[in-house]
């Protein structure tokens, strides 16, 4: 339950729990008063056999019953039995004759005041008479006494309600703090490792627990970033180590006089000007690859019709397969209304890494098939080859910066390729997936959402 739902109740049992008090105390009053007793037994009395009383002095009899206090005891006598009563001392059902009432009421005197009333009802043979007592001593302060209990069991059960409520809040809220505080404390101290619980110790659902959800998403965002950093760094530092080699020994040997004639110095250069090109088109890999890690181009993305493009990617694919010597087969089945939000330049460099991955890994005569067709939902663009394949171990990495496969290690490269088309692919959220076996080929697989 969130927070807010929780003060909400709070509120709600606040207002309503004095309302309850004050409906059930003149419940209480009404259901142990003798009064009410007086009005059940009168409506049992009316179903007895053989009381000649019409409905009119019924009437008048329930009329004098009802208008009684609620603090005084009465009886209901019809020809000397005992029809109704809240007297102990005068039980119902009971025949009582004149001299034997007289010695009941003698005898309780010194305790009570006793009043009669005879109802003024048409039929006299039945002799009706209400006799009503009250206590001479304490019976109201005990009346009393009865009712302040009951408002302070009410009152005393509210606040109880309340502390309660009001504590299990701040539990909820001071144990998810607390617990949110250490581990922020921790990561402000240079630990990404350490993970943020998102399900509290309380174990209950609230707005903490969900910035405890984001923040924890957040971490593992800086802690990938972390990791994607270090690894950037020591890519580039072991990518960057044999040009530099290449070039400081070339140059220390022309310095040191170790190539003097004009032809080794002039191949020495040669060298040294074909590694600082090398260099010069990494350092730029980089910083492109570098620029594809911010969010600045999802909010530029343009709809565009992909249908062209396609068709002319497939075209353009066709004639390069020509000159590589490889069998490209292409199909292209979208409709050419359709339109998808997209940066032209970067997709177009995603599906030729793609592309030149399939002429590089495959040989003379091999066939590359490039196909996209449409469903309900979504486009998928296929590119697949038969070539050389991917080991199984290293599917799972293609995709991570600076991986390079079993197959690609004796190629010129830094890996970065199609951690460059992942990058792509994240910023238009479309999908990419890939299949391969060793010696049968690869498809590279690209879900593009309508």
């Amino acid at each position: 339950m969130t927070i807010k739902s929780q003060f909400r109740l709070l509120i709600a049992v606040i207002i309503v729990a004095p309302l309850l008090c004050v409906v059930f105390i003149p419940f209480y009053h009404y259901y142990s008063s003798p009064g009410r007793i007086l009005l059940q037994g009168y409506k049992q009395a009316r179903e007895l056999e053989g009381l000649d009383i019409s409905e009119n002095d019924w009437d008048i009899i329930h009329n004098v019953l009802r208008h009684m206090p609620p603090d005084v005891e009465a009886a209901l006598i019809v020809r000397s039995v005992v029809m109704i009563s809240t007297i102990s001392d005068l039980k119902e059902k009971t025949v009582l004759g004149e001299h034997q009432l007289w010695d009941v009421i003698k005898s309780t005197s010194s305790e009570y005041f006793y009043q009669f009333e005879t109802p003024p009802i048409g039929t006299k043979g039945n002799k009706i008479l209400i006799i009503s007592r009250v206590s001479r001593n304490k019976d109201k302060t005990r009346k009393f006494n009865d009712l302040v209990m009951v408002i302070l069991i009410s009152i005393c059960t509210f606040i109880a309600i309340c502390i309660i409520a009001i504590s299990q809040i701040f539990k909820t809220i001071f144990s998810s703090i607390t617990i949110l505080e250490q581990q922020m404390q921790k990561i402000a101290g240079g630990d990404l490792n350490v993970k943020i619980n998102t399900k509290q110790s309380v174990g209950r659902s609230n707005e903490i627990t969900s910035i405890s959800n984001s923040l924890e998403k957040m971490r593992e965002s800086l802690h990938e970033s972390q990791d994607r950093r270090s690894r950037f760094i020591m890519g580039i530092s072991h990518d960057l180590r044999t040009p530099v080699a290449v070039i400081k020994g070339y140059t220390e040997a022309i310095s040191d006089g170790v190539m003097n004639s004009p032809e080794e110095v002039k191949d020495a250069l040669k060298i040294i000007g074909t590694k600082t090109g090398q260099l010069e088109n990494m350092i730029d890999t980089l910083i492109n690859y570098v620029k594809l890690d911010s969010h600045n181009w999802r909010e530029n993305l343009v709809l565009e019709p992909i249908e062209p493009f396609l068709s002319e990617f497939a075209k353009t694919a066709e004639s390069t397969g020509t000159i590589f010597k490889r069998n490209v087969k292409t199909s292209v089945k979208i409709s050419p209304e359709i339109k998808i939000p997209m940066n032209k330049m970067l997709v177009q460099r995603a599906v030729e890494n793609i592309y030149s991955n399939a002429l590089r890994y495959t040989k003379d005569n091999d066939t590359i098939t490039i196909t996209a067709e449409e469903n309900d939902r979504n486009i998928l663009i296929s590119i697949a080859d038969t070539g050389y394949g991917i080991d199984e171990k290293d599917v799972d990495h293609i995709f991570d910066l600076f991986y390079r496969g079993t197959a690609s290690r004796h190629e010129e490269g830094m890996g970065i390729g199609l951690s460059v088309v992942k990058n792509i692919m994240d910023i238009h959220g479309w999908t990419i997936n890939v299949k391969s076996k060793k010696n049968k080929g690869t498809e590279f697989l690209i879900t593009i959402p309508k």
